[in-house]
Parts: C-alpha cells; sequence; structure tokens
C-alpha cells in the first residue's frame, strides 16, 4: 500500500515538465520588461533631443546624427523645409480660391523627422518620430536670431526651465 516506482517517476516527469514552463514564463516576463525598459529611455532621450531643437539649439534645415549611453543608442536627425500638409479652407460662396502669397518675412514650416536606434550587435529596436515645426524665417529679426518676440521669449522660457530642471 503505497507508490510504485512509475507513479513516483511520473510525478517527477509532470513536476519537471511544470517548472519548465514557469521558469520560461518568468524569463519571457523579464525580457518584455527589459525591452520596455529599453523603449522608453529611448523615448525620453528623444523627447530630450526634440525639446532642445529650436530652444538651446537652432531650427536650420539638414541632418545629424549621434549617440546616448556611449553608443547604446544611436539617433539621426533631419529637418528640411516643407510645405503645410493641411488644405486650404474652402473659398466663401461665389469667390475663387485664394492664393498665399510668400514674403521674406513669412514663417516656415519645417518637418523634424527624428530616428532612435538601440539593440545588442546592431540596431535590432527603431522607434521613429516626426513632427512639424514653424519659425521665422532666418534673419528675418536680427535681434532674436530668425524668431519674432514672442517665439524668443517662449524659447528662452522653455530654456531656462529645462535647465532648471536639470
Amino acid at each position: 500500500s503505497g507508490f510504485t516506482l512509475l507513479e513516483v517517476m511520473l510525478a517527477f516527469v509532470v513536476l519537471a515538465a511544470a517548472l519548465g514552463l514557469l521558469l520560461g514564463m518568468l524569463s519571457r516576463g523579464l525580457k518584455q520588461v527589459t525591452d520596455s525598459q529599453a523603449a522608453t529611455d529611448a523615448t525620453l532621450y528623444a523627447q530630450s533631443l526634440l525639446d532642445e531643437l529650436g530652444t538651446l539649439q537652432p531650427m536650420a534645415p539638414g541632418a545629424s546624427q549621434g549617440e546616448f549611453e556611449h553608443g547604446r543608442y544611436r539617433w539621426r536627425l533631419q529637418v528640411v523645409p516643407t510645405q503645410d500638409p493641411a488644405p486650404p479652407p474652402p473659398p466663401a460662396a461665389g469667390q475663387s480660391q485664394p492664393q498665399p502669397v510668400p514674403t521674406d518675412a513669412s514663417p516656415v514650416l519645417y518637418r523634424v523627422t527624428l530616428d532612435v536606434d538601440w539593440g545588442k550587435a546592431g540596431p535590432t529596436q527603431r522607434l521613429h518620430f516626426q513632427t512639424l515645426r514653424l519659425r521665422s524665417p532666418p534673419g528675418a529679426d536680427d535681434q532674436t536670431g530668425g524668431q519674432n518676440p514672442g517665439e524668443a521669449e517662449n524659447d528662452a522660457a522653455a530654456a531656462a526651465a529645462d535647465r532648471s530642471d536639470r
């Protein structure tokens, strides 16, 4: 009246299979947490880079690249002038469509594209950010470096707030 050797061996096999599945689930959960933390870090680095653009760094067309955390995260930034993607409002009844008239003081719309890559032994993960920024044209107002006074004050306040947070 006890367990046979076969029953004991079968119990050990079931226990080993259950522990193997449990360890596999814990391992996958830990990997997901690690991947999530890396994506969060990449997003925060991208946000800080985009926050500096136009405040601490001048807004100018071109491309640049760099890295964070000694090469763990690599980024590429591209700034290009672009046309307004919003369609113009419909004309009033009986009137023709108004045509925009560009001037030297017209604000310039920039498309800002930022890619952040990371991963072991080459970029395996990527975040892609794209936004539009409106700025006064370069040289429109020499006192504020091409920005209108309200924009320069807002940019200076944002830069001061950013420095106080650090």
